[in-house]
């Protein structure tokens, strides 16, 4: 029979013999890595945890802002008499005023005042009303103003004597033709005359 070996004090671990050593080591490795397998178990969740209330509130903030932002304005859709309207007031802001009030320039004199001028875009000329000391000034100005830039001609519409004034003063309304239209409607007519 063999011997045992029985001994009644504990031994410190660092005298156990290897095997019962490694057995510690081994338990407290194992304890070690769930402790640790645990810990990062914890962490993941909390992480994945964190992700779904961000995820939660993106999606609550844009519901949000679609909630809060008004919807788009419908298209705008003019009549025709709109569009009418807004061409007229285009083509009033796109007067030419520097050529035009330089041309009235160019011409004034002493002999006669210039009291109004009104652009009609549609028929492409400028409508004016003048006073003149007799009709020989009033024709030498209506001549000046229709060979200088930007008009193509000037004719008289209407002319009276103004009773009330003492000096009598010839008024007379007119119509400047803008070289512009003049040109286009030049072009006009040399494509009806090509075409026939």
């Amino acid at each position: 029979m063999k011997a045992l070996q029985i001994d009644f004090v504990e031994r410190r671990s660092w005298r156990l013999p290897a095997a019962g050593r490694q057995r510690r080591i081994l338990a407290a490795a194992g304890v070690v890595t769930v402790l640790v397998a645990t810990a990062v178990l914890w962490w993941w969740q909390l992480l994945a945890q964190r992700l779904d209330e961000t995820t939660q509130a993106i999606a609550r903030a844009r519901r949000e802002i679609v909630a809060r932002t008004p919807p788009p304005p419908p298209p705008l859709l003019l009549s025709e008499q709109q569009v009418v309207a807004v061409n007229r007031i285009i083509d009033q802001l796109n007067t030419p005023w520097p050529d035009l009030l330089d041309g009235f320039e160019r011409v004034a004199s002493s002999n006669v005042a210039l009291l109004q001028i009104e652009p009609d875009h549609r028929r492409r000329v400028v409508k004016g009303v003048a006073e003149a000391r007799d009709h020989q000034w009033m024709l030498d100005y209506l001549e000046q103003l229709g060979s200088v830039a930007p008009f193509a001609g000037a004719m008289v519409t209407r002319h009276e004597l103004n009773e009330r004034d003492p000096n009598r003063p010839l008024r007379f309304m007119f119509e400047a033709l803008l070289a512009e239209a003049a040109a286009s409607a030049a072009a006009a007519s040399e494509e009806g005359g090509n075409g026939e």
